[in-house]
């Protein structure tokens, strides 16, 4: 065959274009397998969350990118979770601001009782500028927070009734194990009781604890209805969850996929809230239904009470008040 001039030019012209275009990375191609996890049901905002994201990025990654959720426990505790990101061994997982607290005590303003107005201000404001900047306390844990996820409402639930801060005096009520809610309940008299959730049923049922604080989807997903009589909407804390990842993990994928899960995330997150607001409204519908007493206190009395342990639990936060600073600046701004 014989190649003309024009021909070879050509072939040059061709060759230089294609040796100016980005070549692909081999381990771009290559399948990538996630794996995340969390502590909560099948049913929780968590699990919803992670499916939705799961289902976008293979959609995005046309089947490259895979995500497998190991829900309800199957990772370990939150804690053992968190070290888990941290050194690599799982890419990502929803965790409580409550448990991050132990690693990022600046998080601790988050645990303040009565930070936040009510449930929909924690979520204007952390799912605005504050949050993301919250965001950056996690960096050097080796952590990426991809944003705050749903937000729950805690509320007390019971066998007697809760009308005032006098009913809870000497009450035995299992909170999270974390200064911010076991120093506000001990501001309000009651013994609180930081014990495992797995646990909690059980101690409820014989009586090891009186009461628990819980968000209305959780004491319906977690059956408490079956064994509660009261449930009283005190409000005391909007408790935070974190989509956390593996900065190790995140530093291996490629910069398109990085892309692609954040993208996700967020879009996954939104899907989330939507979520999580149905299940709250069918969690009150089905305690009021079953015959549970839901009561609506005063608050102010609480709020009184609750703020004197500010002081104790930022003690430890170097940076608690500035943060709690920026919270009520944006709620006097409007962000909440």
């Amino acid at each position: 065959m014989i190649t003309t001039r024009r021909a070879l030019g050509g072939l040059a012209a061709a060759a230089g274009l294609s040796a100016a275009l980005p070549k692909p990375a081999v381990h771009a191609q290559a399948p990538i397998a996630i794996t995340v996890g969390h502590v909560l049901s099948p049913n929780s905002a968590y699990q919803v969350i992670f499916t939705r994201m799961a289902e976008l990025v293979r959609e995005r990654t046309g089947g490259r990118v895979s995500i497998t959720i190991q829900g309800g426990g199957a990772a370990g505790t939150e804690t053992r979770i968190i070290q888990s990101m941290r050194t690599g061994i799982l890419d990502g997982s929803f965790v409580g601001g409550s448990t991050l607290e132990t690693v990022q005590p600046n998080y601790r303003v988050l645990s303040l009782p009565y930070i936040f107005d009510d449930h929909a201000q924690a979520n204007r404001i952390l799912h605005g500028p504050v949050g993301q900047e919250m965001m950056s306390l996690l960096e050097p844990l080796n952590l990426l927070g991809l944003g705050f996820g749903a937000i729950f409402e805690r509320n007390i639930a019971s066998r007697r009734a809760i009308n005032s801060p006098a009913d809870l005096q000497g009450l035995k009520i299992r909170v999270l194990p974390t200064p911010g809610f076991v120093e506000a309940y001990r501001a309000f008299g009651a013994q609180p009781t930081p014990m495992a959730f797995g646990e909690v049923f059980l101690a409820l049922q014989n009586n090891v604890v009186d009461a628990l604080e819980i968000s209305a989807d959780s004491v319906v997903a977690d059956r408490f209805v079956e064994i509660i009589t009261h449930y009283a909407l005190t409000k005391v804390h909007q408790s935070t969850t974190v989509m956390t990842w593996s900065r190790i993990k995140w530093n291996s994928y490629p910069a398109e996929v990085q892309q692609i899960l954040r993208a996700s995330a967020a879009e996954a997150i939104r899907h989330g809230l939507v979520e999580h607001e149905r299940l709250n409204v069918e969690g009150m519908a089905t305690v009021r239904a079953r015959g549970i007493t839901v009561t609506e206190p005063p608050l102010a009395p609480f709020m009184e009470l609750a703020r004197r342990s500010y002081p104790t639990i930022l003690a430890e936060a170097p940076q608690g008040q500035q943060w709690v600073e920026r919270i009520l600046a944006a709620k006097r701004q409007g962000q909440g």
